[in-house]
């Protein structure tokens, strides 16, 4: 009898675990069929790539150009844009060129409002101090957590069942669908089992017990003139620079705005600006004159050039000479380069002048000056205190005589367009043809 007992107890616990198991499964299917609901945006198509990267394979011996032949063509072997400075990236297969670089990229930028000394005028001997208050522009290298910060764009497309001239993203010519990981404090009352049954859904739904609820907000790409009444046009300044941006922190909901300054770790005001489109920075220093480039170059948000390229073979190079790197491998992706090249030696762009891809030229202006900007894994948000920044300056500093002992990696460019409207294809897989090399001078932004 006991035996029967302990059997039929036994089938019991084993049909009710089968019928949880098959419950969770459900209630995860379902949930994720919801999340995929909610991250879509009516009328458009995510634009980028959606899946594998083309940078999955990064640390193989076979990108580290050692075994390099000159009968090998230079590939594009993966492009990125940055469509909100120092937020993550978006991965793309192929994209439009333009003035100011790959279409979308680094066309939205934080800020804090920082208080500063006002500059005095020439001769001015009073000992008076006037004190004024500019938005002053936020990177990884002072806000790490940045990096954490999700980004997709979503472009009109036609053939969607849901498209309308009218839709409102479509009015926008898309938008960037923003999102940060936010997890409220919960208490045992009604609003504190909501918090919990929005953990556990997420954590299902994700089938990753790490997985916490997201907040998310959209930015218009181009708003059309009833949207941008709510905005504002103010400086803002980006290194030595200041522009005149456009204010679209209207976009954010004022308790995202709060809650993402925490996520953030920020004390100051936060603001979010566009690029001006009519407004673009001018780009000077190395960059092509306008009788050699055809029009002024210039750049949105970008540190300093439209273009910023870097061969898989040299990130590599350098990882091996780190000692004390948390992660096995250095991750080309600390670097925020738009094109990642491979089938080249080490270090061989640094004497490139002016290469080719498909129709368009590239000026390569001068070498990338490296800051402690890649100390921040960009898969944790974590930054080291030293690598490998701490590497780069004794094994990539006094490469270039202008730079001096800062250390430099991969090069800035600016595209030879036909004209500052122009635009002209790249791809994923397409040649990059050394047309010209030459020495490089490195000008600096700032004076020692």
């Amino acid at each position: 009898m006991d035996a029967l007992l302990h059997s039929g107890a036994f089938a019991l616990t084993t049909i009710l675990l089968a019928a949880l198991i098959a419950s969770l499964f459900i209630f995860s299917s379902h949930f994720q069929r919801q999340l995929d609901a909610e991250s879509t945006v009516p009328g458009c198509r995510r634009f980028g790539l959606v899946g594998k990267s083309n940078m999955s394979d990064q640390y193989s011996p076979e990108h580290n150009g050692e075994n390099f032949t000159s009968s090998a063509a230079c590939k594009i072997k993966a492009l990125f844009i940055y469509p909100i400075k120092s937020c993550k990236p978006v991965e793309i297969e192929h994209d439009d060129v333009i003035l100011t670089g790959l279409r979308y990229d680094r066309q939205f930028c934080f800020a804090q409002l920082k208080t500063e000394e006002a500059e005095k005028d020439e001769g001015d001997l009073s000992v008076s101090t006037k004190w004024v208050h500019n938005w002053k522009f936020i990177t990884q290298r002072n806000v790490p957590r940045l990096s954490q910060v999700d980004v997709k764009v979503w472009v009109p497309d036609p053939s969607s069942p849901s498209y309308s001239p009218e839709a409102e993203w479509v009015k926008s010519k898309g938008c960037v669908v923003c999102s940060f990981a936010f997890t409220p404090e919960w208490s045992w009352n009604l609003d504190g089992l909501k918090t919990a049954f929005s953990l556990l859904k997420t954590k299902i739904a994700q089938r990753d017990i790490r997985a916490e609820p997201r907040l998310t907000f959209k930015l218009p790409i181009a708003p059309d003139e009833k949207r941008s009444q709510n905005y504002n046009r103010e400086v803002m300044k980006i290194w030595k620079c200041s522009p005149t941006a456009i204010n679209i922190t209207s976009e954010i909901p004022t308790d995202t705005l709060a809650k993402l300054k925490y996520f953030l770790g920020v004390s100051n005001p936060l603001a979010l600006f566009m690029a001006d489109p009519e407004n673009h920075r001018q780009v000077f220093r190395n960059a092509p004159t306008v009788e050699e480039a055809g029009y002024q170059p210039g750049v949105g948000f970008a540190d300093a050039y439209p273009l910023s390229i870097m061969g898989v073979a040299s990130v590599q190079k350098v990882s091996k000479t780190i000692k004390n790197l948390p992660t096995p491998h250095l991750d080309a992706l600390r670097f925020r380069a738009n094109i990642y090249l491979t089938n080249i030696p080490p270090f061989a762009e640094d004497d490139w002048k002016i290469i080719r891809s498909g129709n368009l030229d590239y000026h390569v202006s001068c070498r990338t000056t490296r800051c402690d900007l890649p100390n921040v894994d960009p898969a944790t948000g974590i930054k080291d205190r030293a690598e490998p920044y701490k590497t780069l300056k004794q094994t990539r500093g006094n490469i270039d005589k202008g730079a001096g002992a800062h250390p430099v990696l991969g090069m800035q460019m600016v595209p030879l367009l036909k004209d500052a409207k122009g635009s002209e294809e790249i791809r994923v897989g397409a040649e990059m043809k050394v047309v010209k090399t030459g020495e490089h001078y490195y000008i600096k932004l700032f004076q020692d």
